[in-house]
This record gives C-alpha cells, sequence and structure tokens, in this order.
C-alpha cells in the first residue's frame, strides 16, 4: 500500500490536470490537418479540418496535435463550378475530396478514400461550407477508409517496438525525460506486450523527471533571489518553485527559500507577500488533497500500471504544447502537399 501511495504521490498532479481526457490512454493517435495550399477560404478551412478530427474521434481514434506522426488530411478538387440564377444568385460546386491517412515521418500514405459532394451557397466559401457539411464521418465507406489506415498504423508499432523503447531510454539516459515520456505514450494498448513494457519503463522515467526538473527549479529560484532580493525576484523566484512537483525530494528546500524569501518580504510589502504565499500554500494543500482522493479512485488502476502511460501521455502533451513549432514538423507537413 505505501508503493501504492508514492506512485500516486508523484502521478496525482498530472492526473487531475487531465482526468477529462482518461480514456484517450492507450488509444492510437492520429492528427488531423489540411495543409494551406489547399486554398480554402478561412470558415471552409476551418470546417473541413472539423469534419475530419470528428471521423477520427468517431471511430475510436484519438486526435492530439502534438502527436504529430500520423496524420489524416484531405485534398479538394473541383469538378464543376456554376452560377445560378436568383435572386438570389447561388454558386454550386461539385467537389472530389479525397481522404489520405498516412505517415507524415516515412511519407507513406496507408489508406485513400474519394468522396463526392456538392454544395451551393451564395459565396464560394459558403458553397464549399455547404459541401463540408455533406460529409458523415460514420458512413460505411469512411468507416473502412479509416480501418484500413488503423491497421497499418498498429502494424508500424508492432514492427518498430524495441526500436521506440529503445529511443525513449536513450532520451531518457540524456535526461530528455519528456521526449522519452512522449515516444512511450504513442504506444497504443492494443499491441499488448509494447503496451505493457512502454507503462514498465514509464514509472522510473517520470520519477527521475520529477527529481531533475525539480532541482533545476530549485537551482534556477536561488538564483534569481541571490541576484535580485526584490519583489520582482521574490516574484519569478516563487513561480519557479511553485513548479517543483510536491512529491519531489528537494520540495524541503524549496519550503525553506519560501520561508527565507517570505521573511524578506514582510519587511518589503507585507500585505501583497501575504497574499502570494497564500497562494503558494493553497496550491500545495490542493495537491495533497486530490491525493488522497485519486488513492481512492486510481489504486485498481495503479495495479495495472495504465495510470504510467496516462501521466506520460500528459507530460508529453503538456511539454509538446509549450515548445515552439520547429522547421523539421514543418518540412514534415509539407510532405502532404506530395501525397
Amino acid at each position: 500500500m505505501k508503493k501504492i501511495c508514492l506512485i500516486l504521490a508523484l502521478l496525482c498532479p498530472i492526473l487531475v490536470q487531465a482526468q477529462d481526457r482518461l480514456d484517450d490512454v492507450g488509444r492510437i493517435i492520429i492528427h488531423a490537418y489540411v495543409p494551406e495550399n489547399e486554398d480554402l477560404p478561412y470558415e471552409a478551412h476551418k470546417l473541413l479540418t472539423t469534419k475530419l478530427s470528428q471521423i477520427i474521434t468517431a471511430n475510436g481514434i484519438a486526435d492530439n496535435e502534438n502527436f504529430v506522426r500520423f496524420v489524416l488530411t484531405a485534398k479538394i478538387n473541383v469538378i464543376s463550378k456554376d452560377i445560378v440564377a436568383g435572386p438570389p444568385q447561388r454558386i454550386s460546386q461539385k467537389l472530389d475530396i479525397t481522404l489520405m491517412l498516412g505517415d507524415i515521418e516515412e511519407d507513406k500514405v496507408y489508406s485513400q478514400l474519394t468522396i463526392s459532394a456538392i454544395g451551393v451557397g451564395q459565396s464560394y466559401e459558403k458553397s464549399f461550407i455547404s459541401a463540408f457539411k455533406n460529409i458523415n464521418p460514420k458512413s460505411t465507406a469512411i468507416t473502412a477508409f479509416i480501418r484500413e489506415g488503423k491497421e497499418k498504423v498498429l502494424g508500424y508499432y508492432q514492427t518498430h517496438c524495441e526500436d521506440l523503447i529503445t529511443e525513449a531510454k536513450k532520451q531518457a539516459s540524456l535526461q530528455n525525460y519528456e521526449d522519452a515520456l512522449m515516444l512511450l505514450a504513442s504506444i497504443p494498448d492494443v499491441c499488448t506486450d509494447c503496451f505493457e513494457e512502454a507503462a514498465r519503463i514509464a514509472a522510473p522515467i517520470y520519477t527521475d523527471m520529477v527529481e531533475a526538473r525539480g532541482a533545476e527549479f530549485l537551482n534556477q529560484a536561488r538564483a534569481v533571489w541571490a541576484k535580485n532580493p526584490t519583489r520582482e525576484g521574490a516574484r519569478e523566484a516563487t513561480r519557479l518553485l511553485s513548479q517543483i512537483n510536491f512529491a519531489a525530494s528537494c520540495q524541503p528546500q524549496a519550503t525553506s527559500l519560501m520561508r527565507e524569501i517570505t521573511a524578506k518580504m514582510n519587511e518589503i510589502d507585507r500585505r501583497e507577500w501575504e497574499h502570494q504565499m497564500q497562494v503558494y500554500q493553497d496550491g500545495i494543500e490542493r495537491e495533497k488533497r486530490q491525493w488522497d482522493q485519486h488513492v481512492k479512485e486510481y489504486e485498481d488502476r495503479v495495479q495495472t500500471q495504465r495510470m504510467y502511460l496516462k501521466a506520460a501521455r500528459d507530460v508529453a502533451m503538456t511539454y509538446a504544447m509549450n515548445q515552439p513549432k520547429v522547421v523539421t514538423r514543418i518540412v514534415n507537413y509539407n510532405r502532404i502537399i506530395l501525397w
């Protein structure tokens, strides 16, 4: 029981932040993406992207823009365009919408489907919107198309499992913990053996990350406070300290530094700093209350190790959302243009 409680102490803060995404654990992740070069009006482009996302989720798959290896995209071919006399005058377009699901890292199309749609509206944008509204995410043809692509995505994980695990261990050894967890979190649970191995190594990597990042934030906070023991320095140091997981072994040192800052700030501006301290303390107490709650709610799930990858996926998503869009991702997206 003590071991389970310790695990929960580490996992709980992230579990709470993303409890509503619990069902995404172990699901295949495919991202909906429509290239900008499709030259669609803004609202039509947005609706088509939404439709692709609906196709993904309607077929039991997770859509997450931070996991972008596997992509569902669409290309539009205008077959005919007619002006319908009014009033009001309307535009009618017949479109071929080609759906493609593939791997942008290896530049492979796994499955492809072309569907025809007719859209009528008072402008070109509204005619596109009218056509896209007719796409049924649960149609027989689309379901079969997704099934074919999904099977090939699963084939990728079954073939490359050992490579993914090896790379995750390598990234962890380089202290790139978030990258390691992102790799592990991408593995779907239908690949049973691979998923279980990923879950097994995710827990120690996550623990190492908590310790390493905690030490980093503590050292940064100490440096900031030593250089600038003012109200501004106190705010920045507190921001850094608040990012330390409450289960990290350096938490006592973080608390000690907060007391030091508090003693100084009480001399400068007692009322304002007492408020800042209350916010900090409330955050710690809230995490502890949530921990107690999750001890009751998640004990059985932790024993199956499923929650390890839940925490890993949430860490990976938070990490990815805070990263700039790198050039390599843009290059990979541009490959879709040639599909």
